[in-house]
This record gives C-alpha cells, structure tokens and sequence, in this order.
C-alpha cells in the first residue's frame, strides 16, 4: 500500500442513490485507471433512511477531477463517444 499523502485535496465527482449509476462510474474510473474514494452511507438529516435512501459518494484527486468528470458525464450524455465504449466501438 502507498503511504497517504496528507496534502491531498479530494473533489466529489458523483453523488447518488443509483446503485447501478454508482457501480457504472466506479467501473469506468477504474478502466481510466483513475485512482478514486467510494463511499455508501446516508445522509444526514430528517427523513433519509440508510436501506430507502443510501447516498453513494465517489471522490478523486483535485489533479484527476477534470478527467473523471468528463468520464462521468460520458457515461450519461448518450453520446455517440459514450456509447462507443459502452458496445466496443461499434456505434454509428
């Protein structure tokens, strides 16, 4: 394991209460080998349960944000480039 850097600045990418979204984006930054923090909780405040309403957070590097967020918005777009690397570059 890596010594942590403590310095290190995290910026927030995706939050969502998508499970399928969350684990869509965590396997697109791994493909991108981006180096990210994921993490499962609830919120906190009135009216939030942990099994009705769990808050997924992913978290990267403030060097890396610009291309997860790119990468995340790809993956929800519907473009033509997010559906190329969804079905192997087939799309037209």
């Amino acid at each position: 394991m890596k010594n942590p850097n403590p310095d290190l600045k995290l910026a927030v990418i995706f939050e969502s209460d998508d499970p399928v979204a969350f684990r869509l984006v965590q396997s697109a930054l791994e493909e991108a080998d981006i180096e990210f923090v994921a993490s499962e909780g609830m919120p906190a405040g009135y009216g939030f349960s942990p099994m009705i309403n769990p808050l997924c957070t992913i978290q990267v590097a403030s060097s890396s944000e610009a291309e997860a967020r790119e990468i995340t918005a790809n993956l929800f777009s519907g473009t033509s480039e997010a559906t190329d690397d969804l079905d192997g570059g087939t799309a037209e």
